[in-house]
């Protein structure tokens, strides 16, 4: 869902103004109107193989939100988030579920999907604070490209990844290939993916970890906002002669009802 929801790759509304030249390339920018409002489901769930911890996933989290644009101009985008409800479930130690329930982040972005803050305006405790901010960091990924593009291209970026594995999140630059995989029936879909490999610091202990992240967005053109936003991040960390392999899915979802 950096949306939820860069999650918890959370999330911002855009709307896309673009123009068709002659080549058949197309501009994709965010240009959302004023006020427009959507309702999305994100649902977040990781997993990893400890012999310390039960079968299962370790952490669980399904969430209903509203968005809002507050503002858009070729500079920037505003756009609040309300959490209308959110239930976590979580299996690690020290890592207590919170209620996201009522709690409102404004979230800025460019006129490329790019987060570039994200403020808690009202959380229920400080623990919802500090884990809702992240949540909408953390899916930070669904950019859309510089340059204009044709069904078909494909274009990379080196995007900051915040990867949670064991503590607080270190954040890795990993490279990306995006490609327009089709422009058609008034819908932009791109798909994404990059080799993950870093050191990172785990508790004072050095560790490694390599995978892959990769992932999926549909974009409304008409309707000037993301359908769909997927994501799937397959690691496997190794530290102290021992992996162990951890798997993170996120999923932000436009709900037609409005129920």
């Amino acid at each position: 869902m950096k949306p939820v929801l860069r999650g918890v790759g959370t999330a911002a509304l855009i709307a896309v103004a673009f123009a068709l030249p002659v080549s058949g390339q197309t501009l994709l920018r965010l240009a959302p109107p004023d006020g427009q409002e959507s309702r999305y489901i994100f649902s977040m769930e990781m997993t990893m193989e400890n012999p310390m911890m039960p079968p299962g996933p370790a952490i669980t989290l399904h969430a209903r939100l509203t968005q809002t644009i507050l503002g858009a101009t070729e500079e920037g985008i505003r756009a609040g988030a309300v959490i209308d409800s959110s239930s976590m479930t979580s299996v690690i130690p020290g890592a207590n579920a919170v209620d996201l329930s009522g709690s409102a982040f404004t979230i800025e972005t460019d006129s490329r999907g790019r987060v570039l803050s994200v403020v808690a305006d009202e959380a229920a405790n400080s623990d919802a604070r500090e884990f809702g901010e992240p949540l909408f960091e953390g899916t930070d990924f669904f950019w859309l490209p510089e340059t204009e593009v044709a069904a078909g291209d494909s274009w990379t970026e080196t995007v900051p990844v915040p990867m949670a594995v064991g503590g607080p999140a270190q954040v890795l630059d990993v490279e990306l290939t995006y490609t327009l995989s089709s422009l058609e029936d008034g819908r932009a879909t791109i798909a994404f993916s990059g080799a993950v490999e870093s050191s990172v610091n785990i508790g004072g202990m050095p560790a490694s970890i390599s995978g892959e992240l990769s992932g999926s967005m549909i974009v409304d053109l008409a309707e000037g906002r993301y359908v769909l936003q997927e994501s799937l991040t397959k690691l496997e960390m190794v530290a102290s002669g021992m992996a162990m392999p951890l798997e993170t899915t996120t999923t932000l979802e436009l709900v037609s009802d409005p129920s």
